[in-house]
């Protein structure tokens, strides 16, 4: 699976979530909307018609339904940045190995390129070697100047 496909893996899933959230929230506001309703019409009008539960089940219900829904974004929020923490991390460039040991490059002078290099590898430790690179022909000598 290339960077790409995973990129557009979590955006669908983001998507996905933000509309799951987006709902659970209407879903919220409609149910405090009803408690609001069953309140007034219980203890302002005198019709316990509407009132199926005691008000202390209907907030009850409220706290648990809304103590859900944050526990439900919750695990959204941590699944994605799950999700993106792995992307981040399979994208990262794997460090060079060299006869199963850690390779680390080191080149004279600085961000050179092209030319001839002479290198000389040196074991660090039973984990890591270490491979100097000295440029010792540049690309213009190599190959002549250019004339414009």
């Amino acid at each position: 699976m290339t960077a790409e496909e995973k990129k557009l893996d979590e955006n669908i899933l983001k998507t996905r979530y933000l509309r799951i959230s987006k709902i659970m929230l209407l879903l919220a506001i409609f149910y405090t909307i009803w408690i609001t309703i069953i309140v007034i019409s219980v203890y302002f009008l005198g019709i316990y018609k509407l009132a199926l539960l005691t008000m202390d089940q209907w907030i009850i219900s409220g706290i648990g339904l809304i103590g859900v829904f944050v526990i439900l974004d919750l695990l959204f929020i941590l699944h994605h940045y799950i999700v993106k923490k792995r992307r981040i991390e399979s994208e990262k460039p794997k460090p060079l190995m060299f006869k199963g040991k850690k390779l680390h490059i080191y080149t004279l002078p600085m961000n050179s390129k092209g030319g001839i290099f002479s290198k000389t590898y040196i074991q660090i430790d039973e984990n890591n070697i270490l491979n100097l690179r000295f440029q010792m022909i540049q690309p213009n000598d190599l190959w002549g100047r250019k004339e414009v």
